[in-house]
This record gives C-alpha cells, sequence and structure tokens, in this order.
C-alpha cells in the first residue's frame, strides 16, 4: 500500500535558530489516523504545518505522490485539510454558509456550485440550521464543526487536526470524536489529549526535541512516555 503522505529527513529552523525538526521521518496510509504526542515546543505543529507547505524545510515533503513545494501548493492543499487548534484563526466571513462555500468558490465552483457544497457539508456535520448565523454567533463545539465543515467542503484525503479538543466541554469533546470517528478520511490528530487520541487512532508517534522518539499503539506510546501521567498532572489552563 502506497502511503498518502511520506517524510524523509525533515529538517527545519527559526530565523531565531530555534531547531524545531531535526531529521524526522514518516508515513500515513489510507484510512489511519495517527496520534501526534509530546511536549509543547516538540516539534509537533511545526511538523503539521510541513504536510500543506505552511512551511517548508529541508528533506521531502511528498503527499498523495506529489513533492510539497511551491508550484505543487494548490494541488496539495486540496488533499490535505488543515484544522487550527482555534477555530475563531479559520472562520472569517460573515456567515456560517459563506465561509464553508469560501474554499469550493476559490477551487472555481460557481457560486451555486459551492452554496449546494457548503450546505452539503454543515449537513455532514450536524450544522446545517446554522447556515445563515454568523460564525461569531456559535459555541466554541459549533464553530470547530463549521470550520471542518469548510475543509470538508473542498474534498480533501486528509485531515490534520491541531489539539481538536481544545475549548470544548466534554460534551462538545464526545460529540466531535464522534463526528471525527465517521469521517472516512485518514487523520493526523496533534494532540495532549490521551482520550481522543484513545478513541480514534491507530497508531501514534511521539516528539521529543524536533525528533520522532517513538512510535507504536497510543496505549504502547502512552505507557513509554509516562503520558498519561504527565498531560494530567498539567494545570487546567496549561492544557486549553
Amino acid at each position: 500500500m502506497q502511503p498518502l503522505v511520506e517524510v524523509r529527513d525533515l529538517h527545519y529552523q527559526y530565523d531565531d535558530g530555534t531547531v524545531a525538526l531535526d531529521g524526522v521521518d514518516f508515513q500515513l496510509f489510507p484510512g489511519e489516523t495517527v496520534a501526534v504526542f509530546g511536549a509543547n515546543g516538540s516539534g509537533k505543529t511545526t511538523f503539521a504545518l510541513h504536510l500543506n507547505g505552511l512551511l517548508m524545510g529541508q528533506g521531502s515533503v511528498t503527499v498523495c505522490g506529489m513533492p510539497v513545494r511551491p508550484d505543487t501548493l494548490a494541488q496539495v492543499r486540496q488533499k490535505v485539510g488543515l484544522v487550527f487548534q482555534d477555530s475563531d484563526n479559520q472562520l472569517f466571513m460573515p456567515t456560517v454558509l459563506e465561509d464553508v462555500a469560501f474554499g469550493p468558490l476559490n477551487l472555481g465552483l460557481d457560486r451555486g456550485a459551492a452554496q449546494a457544497r457548503a450546505r452539503e457539508t454543515l449537513a455532514a456535520v450536524g450544522m446545517a440550521h446554522a447556515s445563515a448565523k454568523a460564525p461569531y454567533h456559535l459555541s466554541a463545539g459549533e464553530k470547530k464543526r463549521v470550520a471542518i465543515a469548510g475543509i470538508l467542503a473542498m474534498s480533501p484525503e486528509i485531515l490534520v487536526l491541531d489539539e481538536p479538543t481544545t475549548f470544548l466541554d466534554p460534551p462538545g469533546q464526545n460529540a466531535l470524536l464522534e463526528l471525527l470517528d465517521q469521517l472516512p478520511q485518514a487523520k493526523i490528530l496533534v494532540t495532549h489529549d490521551v482520550d481522543c487520541a484513545r478513541a480514534l487512532a491507530s497508531r501514534a508517534i511521539f516528539f521529543d526535541k524536533g525528533k520522532i522518539a517513538g512510535e507504536g499503539t497510543v496505549e504502547e506510546i502512552v505507557a513509554r512516555f509516562r503520558w498519561d501521567r504527565i498531560a494530567l498532572s498539567r494545570p487546567a489552563s496549561s492544557r486549553l
């Protein structure tokens, strides 16, 4: 089986000299969900931002057989949908329907077709009733669903979700996990949430100082790095 994502010897250094990625190798296969654990600053989000070309380091990133480089970004970003930790960074149009239709419009669909696709994806995430609302009137859980709908409207093959359960209360977390579990796309979950990973992921990796320090099942990685104890010991404010 050919991987949907293949990363080889990926390095990235920020302008201040901070080494964020130090030789990362990774593969994601069709239908797979992989949890990405690690402390803040370990390289998790930097890694995720390379998967659709928001950052470009040294090494190679291949998505659906395409190398990620400036001349392939439009095609790559149709394949990889990135859902940010804070949905307010992703929702910016006057209404929910316009927000979800924005991506299809940029793909070249006419307004009618783009809005039809937006309504379809809003229905799929249980947010059809909110199409005329302003995004800022929504709850955190509703915003997350609309952000996911906006990504699904682009028909991606891969979803990359950065801390998807952040800002959600327990009912909102459970509803989101049920939604994500039903989606057919391969997924990468950048998360501190062990319960989220247990519910969705078949495999986990652990970042430490810009390297993948371990790989295995979620339970193997949680046990090896004592991640359930570490995550639970963090103050509630720092887990947001």
